[in-house]
C-alpha cells in the first residue's frame, strides 16, 4: 500500500484575518495563473489542485494563524523537503 505523505505548515500572524485572506487571495491566484492550478474559495481559505501532477492542498486563514496543507502521492514524496521549504519561505515573506 502507497501512504500519501502529507506536509502541513502552520504560520502566526498579525494581520488580522482580513488582510491575510487579501494577501492569501494574492498569493494563491498568481500561483494560480503561473502554474495552472484549480481553486475554489471560501470563506475560510481556499483548496487548490494541479491538474496534471494531482497535487492537491488547502490554505486556510484565521485571525492569528495560516495553515498549509499540501497532499502529495508517493512519487512527490521524493520532493517533500523541497516543498516544504518553498512554502515556508513563501509564508514568511507574505506574512510580514
Amino acid at each position: 500500500m502507497f501512504v500519501m505523505a502529507n506536509v502541513k505548515i502552520t504560520r502566526e500572524h498579525n494581520l488580522g484575518i482580513a488582510q491575510a485572506m487579501i494577501r492569501a487571495r494574492g498569493l494563491v491566484d498568481g500561483l494560480a495563473e503561473q502554474y495552472g492550478l484549480k481553486t475554489s474559495w471560501s470563506d475560510k481559505g481556499v483548496t487548490v489542485k494541479h491538474g496534471m501532477t494531482g497535487i492537491t492542498g488547502t490554505l486556510e486563514v484565521s485571525e492569528k494563524t495560516v495553515t498549509v496543507i499540501v497532499e502529495l502521492n508517493f512519487l512527490q514524496s521524493a520532493f517533500k523537503g523541497v516543498i516544504e521549504s518553498t512554502i515556508n519561505s513563501i509564508l514568511a515573506k507574505e506574512l510580514i
